[in-house]
């Protein structure tokens, strides 16, 4: 299987909340598991805040690193420190650190590690948690791997939210469905609109439509219906073009 099958079906198994068997632990053994198996490091561990703050481990991978520097991260290191920060942490070589971390360096380069990161796990610009990747070469990870990694934690803490412990019903599904396609109906007649109080192309009533959206926060869907609704008027969203 090529990287880009790996991926793929990565990113499927962390987001697909509605498939038999997924639940939160199984779903952070993924992310934990594809941090190495795809992106390179060596053990991963997964971290999520308590209701007090505390950091606690949800799940760390089948390369594990001793129960004493696992348990150390909740405290102290990388790990901690990008969720406090809510940014990325970096420590490529640990046996530089001037005594940053003296406990987790202490045990990590006991156990063999030379580098460290740690990433983010975010929801809507919200840290629930953090993911730590450690590596025995003191060189750390590629930029672009970095990039990856955060991107298969944002879905795995996107999954995570809205998993439910009650099983989907077709109904359910029916439903949300239907919102979709309706919602799609909508946005077309708000372009239709635009196009004809415009004089507009649809395409560059959709990025009016677009560029409105973005730049008051609005969702697409939430313009549109203002426009059918006519509690929002055409040319305004037309004078988002510049």
């Amino acid at each position: 299987m090529t990287r880009e099958e790996q991926l793929a079906e990565a990113f499927v198994g962390l987001a697909d909340t509605l498939a038999d068997g997924f639940d939160p632990v199984v779903l952070l053994d993924r992310l934990a598991g594809h941090c190495v198996g795809i992106v390179g490091a060596d053990t991963v561990s997964v971290m999520m805040a308590t209701v007090r703050g505390d950091l606690r481990t949800m799940s760390v991978s089948a390369h594990a690193a001793s129960a004493e520097l696992v348990q150390t991260q909740t405290r102290e290191g990388p790990g901690r420190d990008c969720y406090r920060t809510r940014l990325p942490v970096d420590a490529t070589h640990l046996d530089d650190l001037d005594g940053r971390w003296p406990r987790f360096t202490a045990q990590a380069q006991e156990a063999g590690y030379g580098a460290a990161h740690a990433l983010p796990l975010r929801v809507n610009h919200q840290t629930i948690g953090s993911v730590s990747l450690l590596l025995a070469a003191p060189t750390g990870l590629l930029p672009g791997d970095l990039r990856l990694a955060q991107a298969l934690a944002d879905v795995a803490a996107v999954a995570l939210v809205h998993w439910s412990p009650d099983p989907a019903r077709p109904m359910d599904i029916l439903t949300h469905v239907q919102a979709a396609v309706a919602a799609k109906a909508t946005v077309e007649m708000a372009q239709g609109m635009l196009v004809e109080h415009g004089q507009l192309e649809p395409a560059q009533a959709m990025e009016a439509l677009l560029a409105y959206s973005g730049r008051n926060g609005n969702r697409l869907t939430s313009t549109a219906q203002a426009l059918v609704r006519r509690t929002l008027e055409p040319s305004v969203v037309l004078a988002a073009r510049g």
